[in-house]
């Protein structure tokens, strides 16, 4: 299935961070589409759901590493798993990476981000990611 180059799936269970998100994505970048998930079971739904409704996938999966229930890094391993969503670019966000998450990352194919402080950062991580998505 083809990929929309201007979507992305940010899953986080702040919903401060979710709001901060999407008002900065509405702001820099109004083009592009944005599927939000408080949990990763419903970012799974999500994807799930574009599959039934055969619609594109995200262009970019973004996921928090710091959830309950099911975290990032068991977010990504799962993602991973499924045949049909390995070739999704994803970018883990974390308020903190050490050398192990960063490796953890690596590992699946994953970009591992500390989260922006500010709103000019914010811009460059997100344009950085975004010149990385090319269209399948």
């Amino acid at each position: 299935m083809k990929r929309v180059p201007t979507t992305i799936l940010y899953i986080d269970d702040d919903l401060d961070d979710l709001l901060i998100f999407e008002e900065s994505v509405n702001t820099l970048f109004p083009d592009i589409s944005l599927f939000k998930a408080q949990s990763s079971e419903v970012g799974i739904e999500i994807l799930n759901q574009l599959e039934a409704e055969k619609k594109p996938y995200p262009s970019l999966i973004m996921i928090d590493m710091n959830m309950p229930k099911m975290d990032g890094r068991q977010t990504l391993q799962y993602i991973r798993s499924v045949e049909k969503w390995q070739e999704i670019p994803i970018a883990i966000f974390t308020t903190f990476a050490d050398l192990d998450d960063i490796e953890f990352c690596k590992n699946h194919g994953s970009a591992c981000i500390t989260k922006p402080m500010n709103f000019l950062d914010f811009r460059k991580t997100l344009q950085k990611l975004l010149n990385q998505i090319t269209p399948l």
